[in-house]
């Protein structure tokens, strides 16, 4: 399955095992469509492998992410927020956010990184 770009919707993903982590790269051009199916398909591969210490672990890169416009991102963070849970009240959710001009901590469970290697070491907690 591809998006609008041609980009394979799986090539965005992957699972790092011996940590529990599943890493998500947002590189490209994210449309709702596009950003919509990547959280489909994040929510099916956590579902496949449940968290070993009942808490999911994300490290999402958003350093080369072009949203197609701002409402795009809009929807997609409120989505992201609301519905799939990434909010300062589900434990059971931790996110590594990596990006190019924030970092620090947004909430408990969420912090913003430059640096992979960074982020892992936060995640691996």
């Amino acid at each position: 399955m591809r998006d609008g770009s041609g980009t394979s919707l799986t090539s965005f993903y992957r699972y790092v095992p011996e940590l529990d982590v599943h890493v998500i790269d947002c590189g490209g051009r994210v449309d709702l469509e596009t950003g919509t199916l990547r959280l489909h398909i994040l929510r099916r591969e956590i579902e496949a492998r449940p968290p070993r210490d009942g808490v999911a672990k994300l490290l999402i890169d958003f350093r080369e992410t072009v949203w197609a416009d701002a409402s795009v991102h809009a929807e997609l963070s409120r989505v992201t927020r609301s519905e799939f849970g990434l909010n300062s009240e589900n434990p059971s959710l931790r996110a590594a956010i990596l990006h190019t001009e924030r970092s620090g901590a947004v909430a408990e469970n969420e912090h913003w990184f430059g640096s992979e290697v960074a982020a892992m070491e936060w995640l691996k907690g």
